[in-house]
């Protein structure tokens, strides 16, 4: 049993809640999802405050044993809320560069002195950005409409939110995890994007906009691994 999942375990005994237990430490609950799933560790102040909320020793903490199963939600995936800013500044800079190009290729057409391949190429670069703004926008709404708390991973299970959908893990056939590469220079955004979860029944589910997607990574292939050694 790993630090992580003992920490878990201590705090399922004295019946607190992630969040509970991260008001006690001054941290936030997405800090105590990180350490029970052995994303980050706490450091020795903090250690030493758990042990004592706990009513533990350290060595109980690091070496302790227990066969109790978590059943609850083990991680929460969250909705990276910077996103939406980006989505309405490239929405409205695609309309209004659509529109300018519309409106200069009907004007090019009326000038006689150019030839017909100005106005074309001029309407071929807008149809573009008329398509562009079209997947933005679809993008824009799909935020707009996906709760703060994305998705919920428990020790058998992961329960999406927009659609509401419970996948059992044997029946997830593969994921895959990516970052938005457009955002990829810029630091803050390194650990944002979105994932696809492809079903043994040939169902893919799209999560979008995901905080922390490498994490969420790391969390998911695990509960894979361990659904995979204990049916061996």
């Amino acid at each position: 049993m790993t630090v992580g999942e003992r920490i878990r375990v201590n705090r399922m005994t004295k019946g607190l809640s992630q969040k509970q237990l991260a008001e006690l430490l001054n941290v936030t609950p997405q800090t105590i999802s990180k350490w029970e799933n052995d994303l980050s560790e706490p450091g020795f102040q903090l250690i030493t405050h758990m042990t004592s909320i706990f009513q533990i020793s350290h060595d109980e903490l690091f070496i302790g044993e227990s066969e109790e199963v978590y059943k609850g939600v083990i991680y929460t995936a969250l909705k990276d809320s910077r996103m939406g800013v980006y989505y309405d500044f490239f929405t409205w800079l695609c309309i209004g560069l659509s529109v300018a190009l519309m409106v200069t290729t009907i004007y090019v057409s009326t000038v006689e002195t150019l030839t017909w391949h100005f106005p074309f190429g001029l309407g071929l670069l807008a149809l573009g950005f008329v398509i562009l703004l079209f997947f933005i926008s679809r993008w824009r709404e799909g935020y707009r409409h996906s709760p703060e708390e994305l998705m919920h991973v428990y020790y058998d299970k992961v329960e999406i939110m927009n659609p509401s959908l419970t996948v059992t893990v044997d029946n997830i056939k593969q994921m895959e995890f990516s970052r938005y590469r457009f955002y990829s220079g810029i630091r803050v955004f390194d650990n944002n994007g979105y994932l696809k979860i492809h079903l043994t029944n040939r169902q893919t589910i799209m999560v979008r906009d995901v905080l922390d997607i490498m994490d969420v990574k790391k969390v998911l292939l695990k509960l894979q691994q361990n659904m995979k050694e204990e049916t061996k």
